[in-house]
């Protein structure tokens, strides 16, 4: 059996006693070749059978076929499972999962208690799942970035646009209905003052959010183009920022060498980004097949535009009226299921037509974010191969992550690919997901959950096994 060991330097060895992985960390940590493994590298159809894989440090080196000679190297033998890239959720809100979701600021929860409980869920219910990334597109979790990339906590690594920027009223507007408007010069109300959201009205504004936003460490920029389901004041058929606003934002993303991202429904919105220079285009459900040609005429032509899906809460959470979120209002219902209904076709348009496509589920809070990986096979479900929601979750994802260019967090390898030079991370399935994708649902057959060359979970060992990580943390004892 394989065994591995979680060593200074964050790299998962194989070892045989505890006196011998003392001995290697002080030594450096070895390469850790995998060997008999069928491989999806986050883009083929096919997987590749067979294959080895060696890490060194926190980076896949080889890829091959054929028999790797590497001298020290601790040996995985990885026959009859199935390796691929861990996942990365393309649209997230880490900072939104205390039980009232967007609304919760407007209650009972401040900065502090959002932060903690989003540190519990991107442990348990995203890393240790196999989500190794995530794009974070409204809140503010960069300093909880910091301290994963620190090793002070644990989670996956996040490209986070900073506070969404919106207008009055608008999809960034989570004050209550009676809190009397504010602007960023005070921004008393909670979403600003945790930097989550920005209530931007004028292009003085929006240049003001976008430049904290950058300062603060963000990759790149969310702006919202028009209503939303999760929003009070909003239906989804106004416009968001104006013209001058939207052209602002982008002039300052290009100014640092990153992009747009576009909270937007229907055509007049998508149109409106698509002729400013927007480049990430999340939800969608209620454009034309007229829009869909477009914009796969647009991305054919430049290959710098993305559609973003969020499968699962637009086609099963805004199913019906009675799948809905608790938390929402009858309003927000009635706005959700409308977006249902929508993106039922135009997802099949985009998978037609041959669009770019990333995956990311928009699932947060009790009950909702336990369900993420729910999002992949949902894409299944709505007409995709296993192999295209895969893709959506992988390497195509990490197409668009270095999209951030100078504002890239993780700037040295590629992510989302099993391949030379990308970043080691990896999950080893006992199964075939391309065959079936409901097993990544069962999490007993996630044996191995690998980022940066860190093991995280690893049941390829035997429960009694010093190296053996379960999924779930379970009680230490201290003396």
């Amino acid at each position: 059996m394989c065994k591995f060991f979680n060593s200074v330097a964050g790299v998962a060895l194989a070892v045989a006693t505890v006196s011998s992985a003392v001995a290697q960390e002080e030594a450096g940590p070895p390469p850790i070749l995998f060997t008999n493994v069928d491989v999806f590298d986050g883009f083929g159809p096919d997987l590749i059978e067979d294959a080895n894989v060696l890490v060194e440090g926190n980076a896949i080196t080889q890829v091959s076929t054929d028999p790797i000679e590497i001298e020290g190297a601790f040996v995985v033998d990885a026959t009859g499972k199935t390796m691929t890239p861990g996942l990365i959720d393309m649209h997230q809100h880490v900072m939104l999962n205390p039980p009232e979701g967007t609304a919760a600021y407007q209650t009972r929860w401040d900065d502090a208690s959002g932060g903690a409980i989003a540190i519990q869920y991107i442990n348990d219910h995203m890393l240790v799942k196999g989500i190794t990334t995530v794009r974070d597109i409204a809140g503010d979790p960069l300093d909880i970035a910091k301290a994963i990339d620190m090793d002070l906590i644990r989670g996956p690594r996040i490209y986070s646009a900073g506070g969404a920027i919106g207008q009055t009223g608008g999809h960034s507007d989570w004050a209550g209905r009676n809190v009397p408007p504010h602007t960023l010069e005070n921004g008393l109300d909670m979403g600003q003052a945790t930097s989550n959201t920005w209530v931007a009205d004028g292009v003085d504004d929006v240049t003001r959010a976008a430049r904290l936003n950058f300062r603060r460490g963000a990759a790149f920029l969310k702006v919202m183009g028009g209503g939303g389901v999760a929003s009070e004041f909003d239906p989804l058929e106004i416009l968001g920022l104006a013209e001058d606003e939207v052209a602002r934002a982008v002039e300052i993303a290009r100014d640092n060498g990153t992009y747009v991202a576009v909270h937007a429904y229907h055509d007049e919105s998508y149109d409106r980004h698509l002729r400013l220079g927007t480049r990430s285009f999340e939800h969608g459900f209620l454009i034309s097949e007229v829009m869909v040609k477009r914009m796969v005429a647009k991305y054919n032509e430049t290959k710098d535009i993305v559609w973003s899906f969020q499968c699962y809460m637009s086609v099963k959470s805004f199913g019906s009226y009675e799948t809905m979120p608790d938390f929402f209002t009858h309003e927000q219902k009635l706005k959700g299921v409308a977006a249902g209904e929508g993106v039922r076709r135009m997802s099949k348009w985009m998978n037609e037509y041959g669009m770019f496509i990333v995956g990311g589920s928009d699932i947060f809070s009790p009950g909702l974010v336990e369900k993420i990986k729910e999002d992949l096979t949902c894409n299944v479900e709505a007409g995709f191969s296993p192999a295209q929601a895969l893709k959506h979750w992988t390497g195509n994802a990490g197409i668009v992550l270095k999209w951030s260019g100078p504002k890239d967090p993780y700037p040295t390898y590629k992510l989302g690919q099993i391949a030379p030079d990308s970043y080691a991370d990896i999950l080893i399935w006992d199964g075939n997901p391309l065959e079936d994708i409901n097993l990544i649902l069962d999490e007993t057959n996630l044996q191995l959950v690998m980022k940066n060359g860190r093991a995280y979970k690893n049941t390829m060992v035997d429960s009694d096994s010093i190296m053996y990580r379960p999924a779930v943390r379970e009680p230490q004892m201290h003396p």
